[in-house]
């Protein structure tokens, strides 16, 4: 298949472009001019210069596609940006894979993919974005909190523990969160396209654990220090409360419907995302 994406740079979209190429598919991406993207072009991938606000001036480089995904998120203007990626991609007549979060559900211990969406604050505009995808008739990928290969949302931690310094935890670690490997998520996008499947897909693991029980995992013998949300708040914004968010989310439906099977938990897996962290480090 030939497939256009954004946010091929980032670490969602570069796991999922690496692998769209292991499969045999033909990746193009929308780079921003400035981004390093020789791992892209080395990867047999055809960059495309620009940025979300090019899109809607590429609507023939589109067309030339087989199905279109979108895993980027702009640096600012966020929400807007987001919007015109999916106004463009909607109205072209091409599957679609958009990404949202597990965030647009909120706290939450029993939702599935057909709960309805009480987004935090953080995501609250990602919401809309889904139903028009919805109503277009692509698929909206909501990803668990990412972790694996260089990490981000956790990165601190392993860089925390590597200089044996406490490991911030927002609010008091007693909370859950939605997780998925990065690698694992890039099966599923790769499903997601090859099957053309459409509605609402979870990708998230079998990760049970308290964030207090994660952290210590990453480091067993760390201090943690918890961080008040309110306190928190004050310098992150309604972000500190996405941190501290409590949800243990299903995602039995998207596994029935694509085969798509994760084995790592974040516990499990602590062994090799210290290996793939390091590696990371030193690249």
């Amino acid at each position: 298949m030939r497939i256009f994406m954004t946010g091929a740079t980032g670490y969602i979209g570069g796991a999922v472009a690496s692998e769209l190429r292991r499969r045999g598919h033909e990746v193009t991406a929308l780079v921003r001019p400035e981004s390093e993207a020789k791992h892209l072009r080395d990867a047999g991938v055809v960059l495309v210069a620009g940025d979300l606000t090019t899109l809607p001036s590429l609507t023939e480089t589109l067309d030339d596609h087989d199905a279109l995904l979108h895993t980027a998120v702009a640096r600012q203007n966020a929400a807007e940006g987001d919007r015109i990626a999916v106004d463009t991609f909607t109205s072209r007549n091409r599957h679609f894979v958009y990404t949202s979060g597990v965030w647009v559900l909120g706290n939450t211990h029993g939702a599935d993919e057909a709960s309805e969406v009480n987004p935090l604050a953080a995501s609250a505009w990602r919401a809309p974005h889904e139903e028009r995808v919805i109503k277009a008739g692509g698929a909206v990928l909501r990803p668990g909190c990412v972790y694996g290969g260089k990490q981000s949302l956790l990165g601190k931690w392993f860089a925390a523990a590597e200089n044996k310094q406490p490991l911030e935890i927002i609010g008091d670690g007693d909370n859950h969160w939605a997780m998925v490997d990065v690698n694992e998520l890039a099966d599923l996008y790769a499903r997601a396209i090859e099957q053309r499947t459409a509605g609402v897909l979870h990708g998230i693991d079998d990760t049970h654990a308290t964030m207090n029980a994660c952290a210590l995992a990453v480091a067993p013998d760390a201090q943690l220090e918890h961080v008040p949300v309110d306190a928190a708040r004050a310098k992150l914004g309604h972000y500190a409360d996405a941190l501290a968010v409590d949800q243990q989310i299903s995602s039995a439906a998207t596994r029935a419907k694509t085969g798509w099977t994760p084995r790592r938990t974040f516990v499990n897996s602590v062994r090799e995302q210290w290996e793939e962290w390091r590696m990371a480090s030193r690249q």
